[in-house]
């Protein structure tokens, strides 16, 4: 078992238990103690846990990322749709965009459907769906396993896919992020995927309400100076502007 997956086990069985030792999780995955105090000190650096005498507990303020897409849309409804309705003014004819699969980027497919001459890349089901029938718009659908939780297509195959390809914009949807431990997201399974949509994309423009800020999940994607821009609700928290002008992030209130 390689070293992450490893991690993201004890991340799941802290957040069933509340708290483990290290000697029942050294026993668990068969490996030296050694080897466990060094993966809670990784997951403690990456602010993911609490590290105790002789084991580690669950952080509770780690977000519930992994609600279904539906439950999902639900919440912050206005603010999603603000922020949806700016992104897609923000692409021109003959962009071509990336979008991820959850709600606030199907806000913005919703807003980019009249549009005329744009491509739109996506592994996100239901942001597809939002988007056929409309006859400006070039989609380009990448496949995989599907995530019935999120309805995305991920694995291999899609990161495979998405590495061959270049795009204008990627708009990337944000589950956590702090000033602290960048941005997170509550799938491990989306890290590789959206580590490779910024790598192929001229410009990384983050959407997320701010609520997100501040916040912890269990998946580190990177730092937040990934980010060029952050389409965001406002009027801005002063913390969170103090910390977006520290990274040279532009950021525009909806």
């Amino acid at each position: 078992m390689l070293p992450e997956e490893r991690r993201q086990y004890i991340l799941a069985i802290l957040a069933k238990d509340g708290a483990a030792t290290v000697r029942d999780l050294a026993e668990r995955f068969d490996v030296s103690l050694v080897t466990i105090r060094r993966d809670l000190d990784r997951l403690q650096k990456d602010g993911l846990i609490i590290k105790t005498h002789g084991g580690a507990v669950s952080l509770e303020v780690n977000t519930h990322a992994e609600l279904r897409l539906s439950e999902r849309e639900r919440q912050y409804q206005k603010e999603k749709d603000r922020i949806g309705m700016k992104a897609a003014s923000l692409v021109q004819p003959g962009n071509t965009v990336i979008l991820d699969e959850g709600s606030t980027c199907l806000a913005i497919a919703r807003y980019l459907r009249v549009r005329e001459d744009i491509t739109v890349i996506t592994n996100g089901i239901r942001v597809a769906a939002e988007l056929l029938g409309s006859p400006g718009i070039t989609l380009l659908v990448i496949g995989g396993l599907c995530n019935h939780e999120s309805a995305m297509l991920y694995g291999t195959d899609a990161e495979r896919a998405y590495s061959r390809l270049r795009a204008d914009t990627y708009f990337m949807g944000i589950d956590a992020f702090s000033a602290e431990h960048g941005i997170m997201d509550g799938n491990f399974l989306q890290v590789n995927l959206k580590q490779i949509k910024s790598n192929v994309s001229s410009q990384v423009i983050g959407v997320a309400h701010q609520a997100k800020y501040g916040r912890r999940a269990v998946a580190r994607v990177g730092p937040l100076d990934t980010l060029d821009m952050l389409i965001t609700d406002g009027p801005i928290d002063e913390a969170l502007r103090d910390c977006l002008h520290a990274h040279a992030i532009q950021y525009i209130e909806t």
